[in-house]
């Protein structure tokens, strides 16, 4: 059964309701994984909000485990053994997933001759085939984040997929911010979930289970739940600062203040709480920061590469923000990618930069990716684009909006994007 969870928010509740969507969405994955089931990540960028596909070409590439320093000849090995896997039409779907993902055309395969729309519908009805031969191996979630930043192709795909995928055994959760409208048509299979602020209970029970069970003072608990009016996101950073401060001290599975309550000891914003967090973290806070110069997700290959210091304190940073759940970590340096835990959490720690550190940073991003990353040049002018432009340097900007946006009148009439 294929049912469609849609998360969206109240109007004007953006940090509420970004938090609870990620909350919900990691509750669901810690369910899923021990009922045996698969699930994919895909996440639509602001920066790609005119390429073709994106969410999809990102996640292929994941999942063929594509290196920087491959060649294209051992890129195309790659999607041929992952194809074979497949009971999909080779001669096909090769040379139509070779274009998606900006490889040259394989030689040994007939050559598209296709109108840019029948390429454009070919590819969508391969896509939709090789994810549904996933769903019948395995049951899978397949969440879909940020889908207010969606393509027009990956919204028309998911079109296809809701016509389509009733009857296969995948839960799909598409989330959103409260100013989408969803283009698609109420289906039986569809159910769309509301979210809105804790209540006062709520709140108070997420403070004690941050606290692992254990009681916080009545005084503490209540100027928590007073302070962050509702929003999940605030809190948990609240109560996780407030545990860490050394205001409390545990005593026999509850928590006891080591003295009076300072006036103004609470933070009152969720700004203040995450900074707060992060500067007791100080010998990683430029750690966070240059990792949320380079966005909500980044690797450890590019954060390596412009990072200022030796290698091992880069290292210790990020197990630091990791411990301290202020990142989560997939895959072991080099290969590793990180993503905040929290869109608000990258934010604040990027706000926090002064403007010429922040320009200065997107300035070394620009061209470490120019020099180092020649892939992403060629399939991401945006994203250097954007770099260059918060770095004040208009001109080099200049540039590379151009190519982004030939790219991207390119792939409204086929496919040949790809995002590295």
């Amino acid at each position: 059964m294929d049912l469609r969870l849609h998360l969206r928010g109240q109007t004007g509740e953006h940090e509420h309701v970004r938090y609870v969507r990620t909350a919900l969405v990691q509750e669901l994955r810690e369910h899923v994984g021990p009922a045996g089931a698969a699930w994919m990540t895909l996440r639509c960028s602001p920066y790609a909000q005119h390429s073709a596909l994106y969410p999809m070409i990102e996640h292929l590439q994941r999942f063929l485990q594509w290196q920087r320093e491959d060649t294209p000849e051992t890129k195309l090995a790659k999607l041929e053994r992952m194809s074979q896997g497949y009971h999909l039409p080779l001669h096909d779907v090769v040379p139509l997933f070779a274009a998606l993902l900006s490889l040259p055309p394989p030689a040994h395969y007939p050559p598209l001759a296709l109108s840019p729309q029948q390429q454009q519908q070919q590819t969508q009805a391969a896509l939709l085939a090789w994810l549904l031969e996933e769903a019948e191996r395995q049951p899978m979630l397949m969440v879909w984040e940020d889908l207010h930043w969606a393509d027009a192709s990956t919204l028309e795909w998911l079109g296809l997929l809701i016509e389509q995928a009733p009857t296969a055994r995948l839960l799909t959760l598409l989330t959103y911010r409260p100013e989408f409208c969803s283009p698609w048509a109420s289906r039986s299979h569809l159910t769309q979930i509301t979210l809105s602020r804790f209540t006062r209970p709520q709140g108070e029970a997420m403070v004690t289970r941050v606290a692992s069970g254990k009681a916080l003072p009545d005084e503490v608990l209540q100027q928590i739940v007073a302070r962050t009016d509702g929003v999940p996101l605030f809190v948990e950073e609240l109560t996780k600062m407030v545990l860490e401060s050394g205001l409390l001290q545990e005593r026999q599975g509850h928590y006891e203040l080591t003295g009076p309550l300072p006036p103004l000891a609470i933070p009152t914003t969720l700004h203040d709480s995450l900074m707060a967090r992060l500067d007791r973290l100080a010998t990683v806070r430029e750690v966070a920061q240059l990792g949320a110069t380079l966005g909500r997700e980044f690797t450890y290959e590019l954060l390596q590469a412009i990072w200022p210091l030796d290698e091992e304190t880069l290292q210790r940073g990020l197990r630091r923000l990791v411990d301290a759940e202020l990142i989560y970590q997939r895959g072991v340096p080099p290969q590793a990618r990180y993503v905040f835990k929290h869109a608000l959490i990258q934010e604040a720690a990027y706000q926090a930069l002064l403007k010429s550190t922040r320009q200065r940073y997107h300035q070394q991003i620009a061209q470490v990716l120019e020099t180092r990353f020649p892939d992403t040049v060629k399939t991401q002018p945006e994203l250097l684009a954007h770099h260059y432009t918060e770095a004040g340097l208009n001109a080099k900007a200049v540039g590379y909006w151009r190519r982004a946006g030939q790219r991207a009148l390119a792939g409204s009439f086929g496919f040949g994007g790809g995002a590295t």
